[in-house]
């Protein structure tokens, strides 16, 4: 579990005069990222990427449409061998099939991280290439428990440290409010691009902030 911990750390104290009672109280923002479990894997894999096309050969079409669907059958065979949850990429842009020549894309769904990894080194030895095309994770709702409580615990332990550093004691909450991170978008950015291509993806197969849960508050004190 991945944990990224932001404090920005605020105190004030205002006075209103004899005819005002004397407001105090210490505000501490933090943030926090939850890590989500994966649950299942996508890949796409195609036919015969690695033929080339002889313009020059008159028969050439005909070859190729042979290689395809050697290599077709191929896939196919190695797929069924290994118990593999496949199908056929029925994506317009990506499986058009109106040609001997368009390659067959395939997409093989994987369970858990132990099959990807042999997916992977599967995929490898037989030369195919491979690129991860989605990542589904456990419901972001089944974390937020977890993440409101370790935000409070800290913020507790921040605003304490403060308190004591003033000479004053901690009293009870006023007030809690979210605050939208400034840093989330680099940081998912960055952290989904290199996952996406440490498993073979292409820099258009990540899914955007999908495996984190992030969150900031805003908690006020009061003082004595």
């Amino acid at each position: 579990m991945k944990n990224n911990l932001i404090l920005v750390l605020t105190f004030a104290i205002f006075g209103y005069g004899t005819s005002f009672a004397q407001e105090k109280f210490i505000e501490v923002m933090v943030k926090d990222t939850v890590s989500l479990k994966p649950i299942s894997y996508q890949y796409q894999i195609s036919s015969g990427l690695k033929f080339e096309y002889d313009y020059e050969n008159p028969n050439s079409k005909n070859e190729f449409s042979e290689k395809l669907k050697q290599s077709e059958d191929q896939i196919v065979s190695l797929l069924k061998k290994w118990n593999y949850d496949y199908r056929l990429n029925d994506n317009p842009e990506v499986n058009f099939a109106k040609d001997l020549t368009d390659k067959t894309n395939f997409l093989v769904k994987l369970k858990d991280s132990v099959l990807k990894e042999e997916f992977k080194a599967r995929m490898i030895q037989e030369g195919i290439d491979f690129y991860i095309t989605e990542v589904k994770y456990e419901n972001k709702e089944n974390k937020i428990r977890e993440i409101y409580t370790r935000l409070l615990i800290k913020a507790k332990e921040r605003a304490s440290l403060i308190a004591e550093l003033s000479g004053r004691k901690l009293g009870e909450i006023i007030e809690v409010s979210e605050s939208k991170s400034e840093f989330g978008v680099i940081t998912s950015f960055i952290e989904n691009f290199a996952y996406s291509r440490s498993n073979g993806g292409s820099t258009a197969s990540f899914q955007f902030n999908a495996g984190v849960l992030e969150k900031s508050i805003l908690v006020k004190y009061t003082i004595k």
